[in-house]
């Protein structure tokens, strides 16, 4: 086993017997490493573990205790939470069609296209329409690839099989949500989850923020390389999914260019934009659960609903690489299997790229945030950084 770091300068703490999560947090900058790194727990109603450490080896400074990093496919979590929200006070029905919604989706094979099959990443719309001439962020957000969804054809019969809609997620859902709301998921997050909360969340930063983000750096390559891809079989899906990477812009932009990482943090992204930190996400994953502070997001019968599996009995497509090669999904939400344990096999939550993790768990009533700007592959086991750290939390209530 690995000796618990003394050198290392750690920011926060932990609450009385809840050292066993400060020495794994120590212990994973020595094996497997990090550069910057966080982890929060909430149990019992309060924050019981708030650490911080290491250094912003990008911008060459120490990991602030109010550091915010982009999260990546968590986003989806946060998404998939506001989901939760909108269904428990009627405002969404998860299993009408798209097209009650936003009458102009329902059309070349998705007129049966329901708003749970956009959720669950079964909707066959992984990417945008290729060849669409878009670029940029304009193939994630805004109108013109909002309506060249609308349009599109899917890759498959909609219900029918799953594979990892990366970035659709988030601007199909938001065009839905938006059409039945009046306000796009942005907005819905800041109102209800982080101001009731008093964290820091955002969907689309404001400028004066930007200076706290933690950029994150590969150790290797991205999973969303198009490179890595090889030559799959022409017309199949790994194909079309690699012809669409190579359409689709770098998962983020260079850091040294100033105005591309400002666009790229103010972009409203709900799939992939989240700017947040660990205790954030634990916060919110803990107040699906129970009241935080007086604040619960929803009751117990919408948590039954969103977290009953939605993909388990559908053919899984490949995958991108970015959320494990076995993922399942409820409403949204990511559940547990091999590449996302989680604490028991009732967590749910959602990785994200580079081996980002926010976590629910209602057996041992955890909501439970990590970050990290050392980005790794998620694989077939999840990260070992997490298996360290919930592993610590699970010796402490398990």
């Amino acid at each position: 086993m690995s000796t618990v770091r003394t050198d290392l300068d750690v920011t926060g703490g932990v609450a009385e017997g809840w050292g066993a999560v400060a020495d794994a947090f120590r212990r994973n900058f020595d094996d497997p490493g990090e550069d910057g790194a966080a982890v929060a727990v909430h149990h019992g109603g309060r924050l019981v573990v708030d650490l911080v450490a290491g250094t912003d080896c990008v911008r060459d400074r120490p990991m602030s205790a109010d550091a915010l990093t982009v999260v990546a496919s968590c986003s989806k979590g946060v998404t998939a939470t506001v989901l939760a929200m909108l269904v428990e006070e009627g405002a969404l029905d998860p299993d009408a069609l798209v097209s009650a919604y936003w009458p102009e989706y329902g059309t070349s094979g998705k007129e049966r296209t329901t708003v749970g099959m956009v959720a669950s990443h079964t909707a066959g719309q992984p990417y945008p329409p290729l060849g669409s001439g878009l670029h940029g962020l304009d193939l994630h957000r805004g109108p013109a690839v909002t309506a060249l969804l609308a349009g599109g054809t899917p890759w498959w019969e909609p219900g029918t099989a799953m594979a990892y809609h990366p970035v659709t997620y988030g601007t199909l859902l938001d065009a839905i949500v938006t059409r039945a709301t009046g306000e796009p998921i942005s907005a819905h997050v800041r109102r209800r989850i982080a101001g009731p909360l008093g964290v820091d969340l955002w969907m689309g930063l404001p400028p004066e923020l930007v200076d706290r983000v933690v950029p994150g750096r590969w150790e290797r390559s991205s999973p969303m390389d198009a490179d890595q891809a090889g030559t799959p079989e022409p017309g199949s899906y790994a194909d079309l999914r690699l012809q669409a990477l190579r359409e689709n812009p770098p998962m983020a932009p260079d850091p040294d260019d100033l105005d591309a990482v400002r666009a790229d943090l103010a972009a409203e992204r709900p799939a992939i934009g989240a700017v947040t930190d660990a205790r954030a996400l634990a916060t919110m994953y803990a107040a699906t659960l129970a009241p935080v502070d007086g604040v619960r997001l929803y009751g117990d019968a919408t948590r039954a609903l969103v977290t009953t599996p939605r993909t388990d009995d559908v053919e899984t497509l490949v995958e991108s690489g970015t959320a494990g090669p076995d993922i399942r999904f409820g409403l949204g939400y990511q559940l547990s299997s091999p590449s996302m344990p989680g604490f028991t096999p009732s967590s749910y939550g959602h990785t994200g790229a580079g081996a980002r993790l926010g976590l629910a768990d209602p057996e041992l009533g955890v909501g439970f945030g990590y970050v990290c700007s050392l980005m790794r592959d998620i694989g077939p086991q999840g990260d070992p950084r997490w298996a360290a750290l919930v592993g610590a939390v699970r010796s402490v209530v398990g």
